[in-house]
């Protein structure tokens, strides 16, 4: 059976009226990121923030959590062979259905449906939050991808992902996840028509910066007030 993630939670709400569920980057865990929430939080969203822990620890750094492995058998990803990128999907695969279970078990617990649901990712959690709204079978409020890239290739035929509003944005001087990973992905999300909003924020690092921050809050109240 799969295990839920475990979860670290903010809010100043006790009925919350929009769940924020965030996926952290490479290396980071959900005890850390959760500390952002305070810095996005609006008080008239009245939302419930859960950031969530990658399942796995990264070898030899025990706090240091990943959503799948970059170095699998030691070689960086963009060098590993087809049978090395299938154990990666699994490991994907794996993380999304425990991603699906702790969104579910929150939308049930706080009585909101998946609409009022806005998942939010930075780096390799951003990449996370694209795949897990290809695999999912409802609409979400939002997906937001901080500093990260779309990592699918083939067209997207999940229409309940076309229904979710995108936010995207990456500092130009990433020194992480090169700026060319949003161009790529701005392409592709053009390509497959999604309603989708792209910042590149100069002289940016791989960071959520206060500038990245002020554009997704203008972002969800645009979408809260269609």
């Amino acid at each position: 059976m799969t295990e839920p993630l475990k979860e670290f939670t903010y809010s100043k709400h006790s009925q919350p009226s929009k769940l924020i569920v965030m996926l952290h980057g490479y290396g980071d865990n959900a005890e850390n990121f959760i500390n952002i929430a305070s810095y996005l939080d609006l008080k008239e969203w009245g939302a419930q923030y859960i950031a969530l822990n990658a399942p796995t620890s990264i070898p030899n750094y025990p706090i240091g959590k990943q959503w799948f492995d970059i170095y699998p058998n030691g070689k960086y990803i963009s060098e590993a062979s087809s049978a090395e990128i299938l154990v990666i999907r699994k490991e994907i695969s794996v993380a999304i259905q425990k991603i699906e279970m702790s969104i579910n078990y929150n939308l049930k617990k706080f009585k909101l449906s998946h609409n009022k649901c806005v998942l939010l990712g930075f780096s390799q959690g951003g990449m996370m939050a694209f795949e897990f709204g290809n695999y999912f079978q409802n609409t979400l409020g939002a997906i937001a991808i901080f500093s990260g890239r779309i990592m699918v290739k083939k067209d997207i035929n999940n229409t309940y992902l076309k229904q979710s509003p995108i936010f995207i944005s990456h500092g130009n001087k990433d020194d992480i996840l090169n700026i060319d990973n949003f161009y790529k992905s701005i392409a592709f999300l053009k390509k497959n028509d999604f309603n989708f909003e792209s910042h590149e924020i100069k002289e940016d690092t791989h960071t959520i910066s206060a500038k990245s921050i002020e554009l997704f809050q203008k972002f969800i109240k645009k979408i809260d007030d269609v």
